[in-house]
């Protein structure tokens, strides 16, 4: 068991790292295709929404065939596209084959977590999650400095070759892991899943869950889609500086999950969102506000440790929604979340380009912080009424 986790954690970690290292590249990948900034945000994008979309079929997929299976065989077809996006000879293709990378990773990181939940008891799944998203925080952490050192050092298309290699090695691995996993046969025709996601909806706990993410999603996904474009823009940085910058942000997360053991029983849930949600809003005012790049070092490890205490709440709530479809339920719930980040970036790319960083951070920031306490009065609410 503690095998295939950290076989998982892997695994998040190079889709992750695929999903992430567009952020610092953009702003060559605005020069060398000659749009600007917000326009090349479309990368973003373009990967976000089919990789959410896809989810409201891999995860009753999942349920019907197997968990790893689908994470396996999703990874393994990403390969072709990861390593087309480097060959791309336009801001189109480009934009195409994100979108196809997003689509066949989406199989992968939400059916992972409703693995882990069927695996283990409620109790200690958070702390089973907190040590398995060690893959996904050092993901963003590579995300960011690969893209940053591609660009300073070589080729930035080169990334995505190096990606697509990691990618073949993991699915062939968690492939040969596939018949370990216990299949309890249940058959889920298009209108039982359909009917499964409008009960969810009209249910006051999943549209709770679902509302909170997506506009996690928006606020946070959205904003930080332009956080290494903002420090070359606005303080010259080298891209390899910029990556490495960026990559405060993981080791941010990388504190929470050293921490998690004594966060959780501390602080509990209610207390967790609404910290978590209040650091990242105080660091996104920061932020638009600081007047010399190193203060970006500690503004967004903080940034990193407020969105874990928040965003792990989520997660580990999600998981609870429905006992018996938990891969289609998790995979609705990436769904909303990727929708949530696919209009932020398009809505923040608009105001970057006609008002600038300062009005996206602010916005932003004091979103987090509402979504912080309204999710904490709505866990309270939920607690109450159990």
């Amino acid at each position: 068991m503690n095998a295939t986790i950290r076989l998982l954690s892997l695994m998040s970690f190079v889709v992750v790292a695929v999903m992430t290292v567009t952020g610092p590249l953009l702003p060559i990948i605005a020069s060398d295709f000659s749009v600007l900034v917000g326009q090349a945000g479309i990368v973003v994008t373009a990967f976000a929404v089919p990789y959410g979309l896809a989810q409201l079929f891999c995860g009753p997929l999942g349920d019907r065939i197997g968990k790893l299976r689908v994470i396996a065989f999703s990874v393994l077809l990403s390969v072709v596209f990861v390593v087309a996006c480097g060959l791309s000879e336009s801001l189109s293709q480009l934009t195409i084959f994100r979108f196809l990378s997003g689509l066949f990773m989406a199989g992968t990181i939400p059916l992972a977590m409703a693995y882990i939940a069927d695996e283990v008891s409620y109790d200690r799944r958070q702390l089973v999650i907190g040590r398995y998203i060690n893959g996904i925080i050092w993901g963003n952490i590579a995300g960011a400095t690969l893209g940053g050192i591609a660009v300073q050092y070589f080729e930035w298309r080169q990334v995505f070759f190096f990606l697509g290699i990691l990618c073949s090695v993991i699915g062939v691995v968690l492939w040969t892991r596939c018949t370990t996993e216990r299949v309890i046969d249940t058959p889920q025709t298009v209108k039982q899943v359909l009917r499964l996601y409008t009960k969810l909806f009209a249910e006051v706990a999943p549209r709770t869950a679902m509302i909170a993410v997506t506009a996690e999603g928006f606020l946070l996904f959205g904003a930080m889609a332009y956080f290494g474009a903002y420090l070359r823009q606005n303080f010259g940085l080298d891209y390899d500086i910029v990556g490495l910058t960026l990559a405060f942000y993981g080791i941010g997360g990388l504190a929470y999950v050293g921490s998690v053991k004594w966060v959780v029983p501390r602080l509990g849930e209610r207390k967790m969102v609404v910290t978590g949600g209040g650091i990242v809003g105080c660091s996104y005012f920061a932020l638009s506000a600081t007047p010399v790049w190193w203060f970006c070092l500690p503004i967004f490890l903080f940034a990193g440790f407020g969105f874990y205490l928040i965003h792990n709440t989520m997660q580990t709530r999600a998981t609870e929604i429905s006992l018996e479809s938990r891969g289609a339920t998790m995979s609705l719930w990436a769904f909303m979340l990727f929708f949530g980040q696919g209009c932020g970036v398009l809505v923040f790319g608009k105001i970057i380009d006609n008002y600038g960083y300062t009005m996206v951070f602010t916005s932003a920031g004091l979103g987090m912080i509402i979504l912080g306490l309204w999710f904490q009065n709505r866990i309270r609410i939920l607690e109450e009424n159990c």
